[in-house]
């Protein structure tokens, strides 16, 4: 359709202000779930009476028209009937609410809804969780704009301000008592929070254990932590949950038993990343901090060893470049040199030096593929002077030379048409 591109800028430019958005024909499935599942939740008479009530609104739609509707609930939705020629199809935004939701407007609700006490802690979470139109007109004239573009100019259209009872029929609202559980849901928002907290405790428990795969088998499913909007500013908003994801990796991290230098490096860099956001629909960088904490831990923990070898192994992974030899480590620490490794040896399953020589050569992997220094130079920052000796031992853990690994490097990076 001619207005598709238009659509999407529109779609794409509400749902970034956490407002919801459908396109739908006139079968309307699932429009139980158009205010998110509140109604549904709350009433024992959303029923046909309901649907029947919503259909016969989006029925009476008609074409070039534009429609404001809030309900008695005070929800508020932008409706309209797209100029499809194959066949009836509506746009719908919404809910979202003109009223700045605080303690005396939601009593306020309350009140006249004459919602029961049961009730109030549910309701609260789902006024509280609206999303906020605070510069309507600017509101407005988006919409507006949109509407020009599909009919051609504000002329070939018309606007209605329609408060009707969306979804209610005329009779009074009959609530669910909590306490007669039979078909009793929570509503969707709560729902939505819960789901949430799980989703967070079960990246922390993953992220503890460094499990890489775990981690990036639940990102290939595209699946993230839901962001429940709390500000009207969607970007301050998108950016707050991050710095809460940020804490709670790092939490994790910690529980995980990596060194706090590691964490400090690691939370500081992403504190930073996440001050530059500019698009919240961008999940790239919360996918990043979920992969890059659980390989922080697969790389860096000391959890299950011994307490004067976890002391060994972190001085080891933060001094690469000192000497890490048998005699000195032992020294340090103030233990015999044959004690430590032993010790070693039985909790690690290698060898004192071939785990600093390995530890060495990762960081020369990651120097390899992240700078142009020269291999003399790359093997002086792994803590070996001997360019030889370097090459010996980045062979034995990588299968081939520092020169071959870089020349691969290059080759990988070489587009179709260098090759």
């Amino acid at each position: 359709m001619h207005y598709d591109s238009v659509l999407l800028y529109v779609r794409k430019v509400l749902e970034n202000s956490h407002i919801p958005t459908i396109v739908c024909d006139e079968s309307f499935e699932h429009m139980e779930n158009l205010d998110m599942g509140f109604r549904i939740s709350l009433l024992n008479n959303f029923d046909n009476d309901n649907q029947n009530n919503f259909l016969s609104f989006m029925d009476k739609c008609k074409p070039n028209m534009l429609y404001y509707v809030t309900d008695r609930f005070y929800c508020s939705y932008v409706c309209l009937m797209l100029p499809n020629p194959e066949k009836r199809e509506y746009f719908i935004a919404g809910p979202f609410t003109y009223i700045e939701m605080n303690d005396q407007t939601y009593w306020k609700i309350v009140e006249n809804l004459d919602i029961p006490t049961s009730m109030l802690y549910y309701a609260k979470n789902y006024y509280f969780s609206l999303p906020f139109i605070q510069a309507e007109t600017i509101f407005r004239n988006v919409i507006g704009t949109f509407a020009d573009t599909l009919w051609g100019g504000s002329h070939n259209y018309q606007i209605s301000e329609a408060n009707d009872l969306l979804f209610d029929p005329p009779h009074a609202l009959e609530f669910v008592d909590p306490a007669s559980p039979p078909g009793y849901m929570i509503p969707l928002n709560a729902k939505t929070i819960e789901a949430r907290y799980t989703t967070e405790a079960q990246y922390m428990q993953i992220v503890s254990q460094g499990n890489i795969s775990q981690m990036d088998q639940i990102l290939s499913k595209g699946e993230h932590v839901g962001f429940i909007p709390r500000l009207p500013d969607s970007l301050r908003d998108h950016k707050n949950h991050l710095i809460i994801l940020n804490t709670l990796l790092r939490k994790a991290a910690e529980r995980g038993a990596v060194h706090p230098v590691y964490l400090h490096e690691i939370s500081t860099k992403f504190a930073k990343k996440i001050e530059l956001i500019t698009d919240v629909s961008d999940n790239t960088l919360m996918r990043s901090m979920l992969r890059q904490y659980c390989l922080l831990v697969h790389n860096y923990s000391v959890k299950g060893y011994s307490p004067i070898l976890q002391k060994v192994i972190n001085q080891i992974n933060l001094n690469l470049t000192s000497d890490l030899g048998l005699k000195n480590l032992s020294e340090m620490f103030n233990i015999s040199a044959g004690y430590l490794s032993m010790l070693f040896k039985k909790e690690t399953g290698v060898t004192l030096t071939d785990y600093v020589n390995k530890k060495r050569t990762e960081h020369a992997i990651f120097l390899l593929n992240t700078t142009d220094l020269q291999i003399q130079t790359i093997a002086s920052y792994c803590g070996i002077q001997d360019i030889s000796y370097f090459t010996r031992i980045f062979k034995k853990f990588h299968g081939m030379t520092p020169n071959a690994y870089r020349k691969s490097i290059l080759k990988h990076r070489a587009s179709p048409l260098q090759q």
